[in-house]
């Protein structure tokens, strides 16, 4: 089997096929003008009558071709996984099993908005519990001190047995990030996610050995699986994160997740992720050291109308999709028609 063709539908939410000379083909959601451009101009060559099940071999000359091109951020990623949905369709399986295959069923967590007063967390860690949603985590950019506030009434409010996670997104100074750190142990967190910036190794590490909570670290962290290699090899980070197409594919995420099992470290995998919530939930699949899916709302996940199978979150779950690949079904009329 050889690739044979690369075809593009930037206004049918940015699909890219890969077609090859026989049955099977491969596609991803996400893909926009300047990434379609960044693969004809730099990939295309590469995958052109190469075997799309050798994706090792094209994982690795993505690499090469990050560096020597300054690839778009994330091309490389979206290639990856249009090629994992063709080796799926090929082997006759989902993503999930092909990888190894761990579980077809997801607890999910809900993932939170800004908002600029404290009774709207509330509110909303409120109806994260109603529906039925094993945790919520919140975007709080109040500042250290009024986050304080918010981890304390969120936590009166949904009581002791919820999980409540703080994503930062890297706002806080050291001396900050400490002194909250204490009321987030003090009101039983899950975890304290990206307190600091990726780079900062040696505070990630100082937070990691002061406070009792896990930090969660590395979602927007370059470098891959080497980069991630030296945060926990240092210590600095409880759990990593990963997601398409910030950290790479699905063969980044696999390798990442792989290496924080060996430090017995879990990896979680961030937000709903490429192609309308099909690829993280594959992923998730085959993983055992991933606790959630990252999810923001009950019901549909979208991609209608060129997905006619769309994936829900159902009493705070996700079930993985059992077609071959990402186990997309797409209306092809739909997409051709938006082309």
């Amino acid at each position: 089997m050889k690739i044979t063709d690369l075809e593009y539908y930037p206004a049918a939410a940015g699909l890219l096929r890969i077609v090859t000379d026989d049955e099977p083909d491969g596609v991803c959601f996400g893909v926009g003008r300047d990434a379609a451009n960044a693969i004809d101009a730099h990939f295309r060559a590469t995958l052109i009558g190469a075997d799309p099940l050798n994706r090792e071999r094209l994982w690795q000359e993505g690499m090469r071709l990050d560096r020597y091109k300054y690839l778009a951020h994330g091309v490389r990623g979206l290639v990856d996984v249009a090629l994992w949905d063709l080796a799926g369709k090929a082997a006759g399986l989902p993503v999930y099993r092909l990888a190894g295959g761990y579980r077809d069923r997801l607890p999910c967590y809900m993932s939170g908005h800004h908002h600029d007063d404290l009774q709207a967390y509330v509110d909303e860690a409120l109806r994260a519990r109603a529906e039925g949603f094993a945790g919520y985590k919140d975007h709080c950019h109040l500042g250290a001190d009024g986050m304080a506030q918010v981890a304390r009434a969120c936590r009166a409010a949904v009581g002791d047995d919820f999980h409540l996670m703080h994503d930062a997104v890297a706002q806080y100074i050291l001396i900050d990030a400490l002194r909250l750190g204490r009321v987030l142990d003090e009101t039983k967190y899950y975890w304290f996610e990206e307190p600091l910036k990726d780079c900062d190794i040696a505070g990630l590490k100082q937070l990691c050995d002061a406070l009792d909570l896990p930090i969660a670290a590395t979602e927007y962290l370059p470098g891959t699986i080497h980069a991630t290699a030296q945060v926990l090899a240092q210590g600095a980070a409880d759990i990593v994160r990963a997601s398409v197409p910030w950290r790479g594919g699905i063969t980044d995420m696999l390798k990442i997740a792989r290496l924080a099992e060996s430090f017995d470290v879990a990896c979680e995998i961030t937000s709903v992720g490429g192609s309308f919530g099909f690829v993280h939930a594959q992923v998730i699949g085959a993983l055992r050291n991933c606790t959630f899916f990252e999810g923001w709302k009950t019901g549909s996940l979208g991609g209608e109308p060129y997905i006619t199978n769309p994936i829900h979150i159902v009493d705070g779950h996700v079930r993985v999709p059992q077609g071959p690949g990402l186990g997309l079904d797409l209306d092809w009329d739909a997409i051709r028609k938006a082309a």
